[in-house]
């Protein structure tokens, strides 16, 4: 009787495990907007499942003498080796960075697939004899704590990352995102923990279930305030933030706004394409957030072409149109510098609001955009050219 309700919360612990994961897998590449991302999470979610189809060995007390040697070695195999893909798949998430360019991401996963390769040498080949034994029951050897150690490389090196995003994070939002990141390596050592006083049961699904959960709504979040084409902050976030830095401002120590206007963009539309177009507003969103990336700052798309720059540091907005520039030149992604006005704005005060403090952001920009939109003839001939 004992032994069938066991064997009844196995398979609802499995069941219940399996199809969570399952609804997240199938809904994440809706829910992450970039593609290097959600493949890894996607590829973690996966090792997970494959991980729980496995412990389904916990149904049969015999499963090492009932079934043929090479199956329950491949079982075995796959057991190990699927966490080992979940540790990989996690830091390849938390490392992923969505403006890091094509050569240097193949490189970065190239250099940190070399611990995953030996694992995978030791599991599936004859080496493993070295690390279990099948003989009626299954018998771990000490070497496994090879194969641990690489998953805890993985796991350490994602929660560095984590820390250092967490500690750069300009908002709450991103901030509770890298932390719950950060809790990742609590459950998955806790599930070890567990392993040992839970012999017979999926003890480590009860700890993936309640953190997978939980990344996935934090991604959501992060989702409803990222700008979808150029994976900037949009608006919602700015606007979080100026709520949070305005509450300590002073004349001393002001908020500096600025507003920046991409100058001719229905030509460039018009004339080049809107491919084009979308092009120059990722190649605008690259160089702010470049320029802000380790400043107390934050740049936004605020609409169109339109963008939002918010900073308590001073020194960000000396120069800024040539710090900007410099940036775009350097950008891949367009062989022209667009032409952008610029106004900026101090906010002393703590009672104004961002609409306040952008209407005379806009005040200045306004007699900016008179200034450049002098050399509209020039721009739109060599914009042309490039058409030609």
């Amino acid at each position: 009787m004992l032994e069938m309700q066991i064997n009844i919360l196995v398979v609802l612990i499995i069941v219940v495990y399996l199809i969570t994961i399952g609804i997240i897998f199938f809904k994440t590449k809706e829910t992450i907007g970039d593609q290097r991302e959600a493949f890894a999470f996607r590829c973690m979610l996966f090792s997970f499942m494959v991980y729980g189809l496995v412990d389904l060995r916990f149904l049969f007390p015999t499963f090492y003498t009932s079934f043929p040697v090479w199956f329950v070695t491949l079982v075995t195999e796959l057991g190990f080796a699927s966490m080992t893909w979940a540790c990989y798949f996690w830091f390849i998430y938390v490392s992923t960075d969505t403006r890091q360019r094509r050569k240097y991401a193949i490189k970065w996963y190239v250099v940190t697939s070399i611990p995953l390769l030996i694992t995978m040498a030791l599991i599936f080949t004859p080496f493993n004899k070295n690390l279990f034994e099948i003989n009626e029951i299954l018998l771990v050897k000490p070497a496994i704590i090879t194969i641990t150690w690489f998953d805890y490389i993985y796991l350490i090196m994602a929660t560095i990352i984590s820390a250092i995003k967490m500690h750069r994070s300009k908002t709450r939002i991103e901030k509770r995102k890298y932390r719950t990141q950060i809790f990742f390596i609590i459950f998955f050592t806790l599930s070890g923990f567990l392993i040992g006083f839970l012999m017979g049961l999926p003890s480590i699904e009860l700890c993936v279930i309640p953190v997978v959960v939980k990344i996935f709504v934090d991604v959501q979040d992060s989702k409803i305030y990222t700008d979808a084409l150029t994976r900037l902050n949009n608006r919602i976030r700015i606007s979080e933030y100026f709520k949070e830095e305005i509450k300590n401002v002073n004349d001393t120590h002001p908020l500096c706004i600025i507003m920046i206007d991409i100058d001719f963009f229905k030509s460039i539309n018009d004339i080049l394409g809107h491919d084009e177009g979308d092009k120059t507003l990722i190649a605008f969103s690259d160089a702010l957030a470049k320029i802000t990336a380790s400043k107390n700052a934050m740049a936004s798309r605020w609409g169109g072409d339109e963008f939002i720059v918010a900073t308590r540091d001073k020194a960000l907005t000396e120069n800024f149109r040539e710090k900007l520039n410099s940036k775009i030149e350097n950008s891949k992604e367009i062989s022209f510098i667009p032409s952008f006005s610029l106004g900026m704005y101090e906010c002393t005060d703590t009672s104004i609001s961002i609409d306040q403090a952008l209407i005379e952001a806009d005040k200045n920009l306004y007699k900016d955009k008179e200034i450049q939109h002098q050399q509209t003839d020039a721009f739109h001939e060599r914009i042309k050219a490039l058409k030609s």
